[in-house]
């Protein structure tokens, strides 16, 4: 499938681009069908670790935040679009389905088949590729699921969480598992924020002012829908103020030849997350596509 020149061009102007119609129906139904199985206890060998709930009883109430310009709140250094505030009652109130009690599912891939054989998909490969280049390496993949009426994601950069790797290029795609709208919290991106290069928390919301938050694109998309983005755009999410769930399966890809710089403390956590194929993270994470190269990912 690969991107077309004008896709590409779209995705290193603006930090992110929108595929369409990623996979099929059918391809939707099935990974759905897996992901319950993994999440609802179908799949034995699944760690219990890698799975985040959410737990009404013990939700804590919304943390005091100031005024951010006139879409968004500020909490310390953390900004995010308003509007979780509005629904603590229904927050606090238990869910029926076992399925809307997910927050988060971490590196299905690595245990099911299905999740396992779309990281590797001509499909999605082929768009990273055009990116990234031919040599390309899975850091990790989690599903992050927006429970009803969950609260806003922030404002962030997916390279300040990934400062162990000797580049700030890495491809994110986001394969949506139910459609994704203004009102259920789909994601939404500063356009061209990836040239700000690496912002640092504690500078975060002097970037984000308010002619720079004007900028804001929300991405409503369909299941089966993806955005891929660059690891320094700037993206967020907004509340889910719906009794309905938002899933977005997000699969991190970075360049084969990238060098791993991790202190002792970050390599410790990431034998922990269980992302890796080999020993160590030198040479140590699934290869997708091309070669390795020794001394790096």
């Amino acid at each position: 499938m690969g991107l077309s020149e004008a896709q590409k061009s779209a995705f290193f102007q603006d930090g992110y681009v929108v595929i369409r119609n990623l996979i099929s129906p059918d391809e939707l139904t099935i990974l759905r069908e897996h992901y319950a199985n993994l999440v609802l206890g179908g799949m034995p060998d699944f760690p219990e670790r890698h799975i985040s709930r959410h737990n009404p009883e013990q939700s804590p109430p919304s943390e005091a935040c100031i005024s951010h310009g006139q879409w968004h709140n500020r909490r310390g250094t953390q900004v995010f679009p308003q509007g979780e505030e509005n629904y603590e009652t229904e927050r606090k109130t238990p869910v029926k389905d076992p399925l809307d009690a997910i927050s988060k599912v971490n590196v299905p891939s690595r245990y099911n088949p299905v999740f396992d054989a779309l990281v590797r998909s001509p499909k999605v490969v082929d768009i990273v590729a055009a990116l990234l280049g031919p040599n390309i390496k899975l850091y990790y993949d989690q599903v992050f699921a927006k429970p009803p009426y969950a609260r806003a994601n922030r404002y962030h950069q997916d390279s300040v969480f990934w400062s162990f790797f000797a580049s700030n290029f890495q491809v994110t795609c986001q394969l949506l598992l139910d459609d994704a709208t203004v009102e259920n919290g789909c994601v939404r991106f500063i356009p061209g924020s990836h040239n700000f290069g690496l912002v640092n928390w504690d500078h975060l919301p002097y970037m984000l002012t308010a002619d720079v938050l004007a900028q804001e694109v929300s991405v409503p998309l369909r299941a089966g829908d993806a955005t891929f983005h660059h690891s320094l755009a700037l993206h967020c999410s907004g509340p889910n103020t719906t009794p309905h769930r938002r899933r977005g399966w997000s699969i991190h890809y970075v360049s084969a030849d990238t060098r791993y710089i991790g202190t002792p403390e970050e390599t410790k956590h990431i034998k922990q997350l269980g992302c890796l194929v080999g020993p160590e993270p030198v040479n140590g994470w699934p290869l997708i596509r091309g070669r390795e190269f020794p001394g790096c990912v």
